[in-house]
């Protein structure tokens, strides 16, 4: 059970599992508070990556590769 809470709370913390998954990640933190402060720990790893990630410039996504590729061709 523990390794399957390791291999989920990271799914958990960014709000990307399914249902099914995501109540048994509360049903397990609901039965150990060590693991509800391990949950917490991979929020604040998440706010702290965003916060020191550099800015993506509006112009850096699909359209601008998509300009690249055609003018390569």
């Amino acid at each position: 059970m523990r390794r399957r809470f390791l291999e989920l709370a990271p799914w958990h913390v960014n709000g990307t599992l399914s249902a099914v998954d995501q109540a048994w990640v509360e049903d397990y933190v609901r039965s150990r508070p060590e693991a509800h402060a391990e949950l917490a720990w991979y929020a604040l790893l998440q706010e702290k990556i965003r916060a020191d990630a550099p800015p993506v410039p509006p112009e850096a996504g699909l359209e601008r590769l998509v300009k690249r590729v055609r003018l390569d061709r």
